[in-house]
């Protein structure tokens, strides 16, 4: 199989499994959908650029057939993806926002940025906003477990 074909698959899976989970999650009590349902659409709206650029590129990267490789650099999404399954459950065991600055800090590390500065920078931007964005502009009521 091609890279550009593999590209068009796994983008058109997303867009199904992302559609799938909005049909489940919609309706939920109390605007506890609100989060899902705003992750869901952004996932499906970056999975419709992949998969219109795959029509209008000409990118080399996106030429031969695929190549599987199991090195770290290679499994580094599986693993974030692995972590996020791991956050996805601490949010109802801890809560969301004392389970998201662990996750944040997890996934920066693995992603490579190891300047703490930058880090610390962004952590106090980005929680407020986070809290002022669904808390009060959604009055979405996150999950919260045993520290909130």
């Amino acid at each position: 199989m091609s890279k550009l074909w593999a590209e068009r698959l796994v983008a058109i899976a997303i867009i199904a499994i992302a559609a799938f989970m909005v049909t489940e999650t919609r309706g939920l009590p109390h605007g506890a959908d609100s989060f899902p349902l705003f992750a869901e659409y952004g996932i499906i709206f970056l999975s419709l650029i992949i998969l219109v650029r795959t029509f209008v590129t000409t990118e080399a990267r996106l030429a031969g057939p695929v190549k599987i490789d199991f090195s770290f650099t290679a499994m580094k999404p599986v693993l974030i993806i692995g972590v996020t399954i791991i956050y996805a459950y601490a949010m109802f065991k801890i809560g969301f926002y004392a389970s998201s600055v662990v996750f944040f800090f997890i996934v920066t590390y693995m992603t490579g940025l190891r300047d703490l500065k930058l880090t610390l920078i962004t952590a106090a931007v980005l929680f407020p906003a986070a809290y002022l964005f669904f808390n009060v502009a959604l009055g979405a009521r996150m999950p919260a477990g045993l520290l909130m």
